[in-house]
């Protein structure tokens, strides 16, 4: 006997053939076990008649700790924002725990609401994965204020991480910038001896941190990648918003993805990555929302709507990077539906205003602004139900949101307009 039935929903399956089809999904133990018509046997049965059902999406880079530094004012490119942010935290040093704590929470419930299952951010735990999610935490590498004490040691650090059924950790280098020759090469030696852990980084981002790169090293950023052997099929380039050809044919060869964050990038001021040059390469690519300040939208699918009118993306390469390519770089089994991965799913209710034909779902998912789903299941349980967390999670999250904020306006004087 199954767990649950979902019965009579248009599946946007994301297999092989991406194939979209009046379906039934058979679940068991959390997993997608059975695709079929007429399915019966079940303990429970979703009745979705009106709805349409997608694998839950994968956020291929994320930033947990910055949902405070959202409604900055300042017009800031990415180096003043890196400097905003190391200002905020000396500022509220000894409230600091409080308030990364109430930021995860926030971009936790936020992020969950629109679809997303799936992250891959630096740091976050262990309070990520309170929320029961398929989580990929970085360990971080950064010659900051804010970060050094990660690269004390980073090695012993690392391994003292505890791996969890649902919980991966990887190295987060910050960018090539933020670390000098010597821990470059203290990289290069942990990850040959550690060939399963996967490494990210933003790289080739603005043209401030390719120009120094140059200058130091008289090559390009992937080109230095490739130098310490840190380029192969476990990296993830984030952003890549300035690469030449010959970078290109380097991250191709390679096997290495790409994750592309066109929201925040273009309010950083940052000519956004070529994803056709990337894709007609064959290489792998994936979008993220990158940070909740620099972006402000935690839905994917607001991410790759912002994609498809920047870069003239076909709809289908477009949703495949919030579901398969991520899966496929993550080595998940999620983002797509088929017996045998994760029942991660969401159920958009048709008659939802944003909906028009059967045969334009992923035009109206991709293009259309405010697409919410109704229904989600984390691994076949329903966690939210008519657009409402089903176990009121968010409640003392927003609590305590109330009080950071006034925490925040009362420490810098800050008026209300």
């Amino acid at each position: 006997m199954m767990d649950v039935i979902i019965k009579g929903g248009v599946v946007v399956t994301q297999n092989k053939k991406r194939e979209i089809v009046d379906i039934d999904i058979g679940i068991k133990d959390g997993l997608i076990v059975k695709l079929g018509e007429h399915l019966s046997n079940a303990k429970s049965v979703i009745r979705a008649e009106n709805y349409i059902i997608t694998p839950a999406y994968l956020n291929g880079h994320i930033h947990f700790g910055e949902y405070y530094l959202r409604g900055y004012k300042e017009r800031l490119g990415t180096e003043e924002y890196i400097s905003a942010g190391e200002k905020f935290c000396r500022f509220f040093e000894e409230e600091l725990e409080a308030i990364r704590t109430s930021s995860i929470d926030n971009v936790m419930c936020e992020s969950i609401k629109n679809g997303t299952l799936t992250f891959f951010g630096m740091r976050g735990w262990p309070r990520v994965q309170r929320f029961g999610v398929n989580a990929f935490l970085g360990y971080p590498l950064m010659n900051s204020e804010k970060l050094a004490g990660y690269l004390k040691d980073f090695e012993k650090q690392f391994d003292s991480l505890k791996q969890g059924k649902d919980t991966e950790y990887f190295l987060a280098l910050h960018s090539l910038k933020w670390l000098s020759e010597r821990e470059l090469e203290a990289v290069r030696i942990f990850m040959q001896s550690h060939p399963d852990v996967k490494l990210s980084l933003h790289i080739c981002e603005t043209k401030k941190e390719i120009q120094y790169i140059t200058d130091k090293y008289n090559m390009s950023p992937i080109c230095l990648m490739d130098k310490f052997d840190l380029l192969n099929e476990k990296t993830l380039l984030v952003h890549c918003n300035y690469l030449s050809e010959e970078d290109r044919e380097l991250i191709k060869r390679s096997g290495a993805s790409v994750a592309v964050c066109h929201s925040s990038n273009l309010k950083l001021g940052n000519v956004p990555c070529d994803v056709k040059a990337l894709l007609e390469k064959g290489i792998n690519v994936m979008a993220a929302t990158d940070g909740p300040a620099t972006s402000d939208s935690l839905s994917l699918l607001d991410a790759i709507r912002v994609s498809a009118l920047v870069s003239g993306a076909a709809v289908q390469d477009l949703y495949d990077m919030i579901t398969v390519n991520p899966a496929k770089y993550m080595g998940i089994n999620t983002g797509s539906i088929q017996a045998g991965n994760i029942a991660d799913l969401l159920l958009y209710d048709r008659n939802d205003l944003c909906f028009t034909y059967r045969n334009s779902v992923l035009e109206n998912l991709v293009y259309l602004p405010g697409c919410r789903p109704a229904k989600i299941l984390k691994s076949g349980k329903v966690i939210v139900d008519n657009y409402r967390y089903t176990d009121n999670v968010e409640v003392p999250v927003l609590q305590e949101k109330k009080r950071i904020i006034s925490l925040i306006e009362g420490k810098m004087g800050m008026h209300k307009r």
